[in-house]
């Protein structure tokens, strides 16, 4: 496993994209549509910087996983508490 992680590619990231996005189908929550984009975030950002370490990948990702839902999150508590 740890050989893995080693050898994060941008591919991975994105992989990890369509099977997060291909669940929000299925769902109604909204929550895998931001773990999704922050996934292909750091695809992106693997792309661009390919030594990107995987435990800075790692970080980065679960930072923005829970900071793009945790916002989604607030959003929906105020639209329900305007309506």
């Amino acid at each position: 496993m740890i050989t893995y992680l080693q050898h994060l590619a941008c591919w991975d990231w994105l992989a990890l994209t369509t099977v997060c996005l291909v669940i929000e189908v299925f769902g109604t929550g909204g929550y895998l549509l931001w773990v999704g984009l922050s996934a292909v975030t750091l695809g992106a950002l693997t792309f661009l910087i390919p030594d990107l370490p995987w435990a800075l990948q790692v970080l980065l990702f679960l930072i923005a996983a829970m900071l793009s839902t945790l916002l989604w999150w607030r959003h929906q508590q105020s639209a329900r508490r305007s309506h």
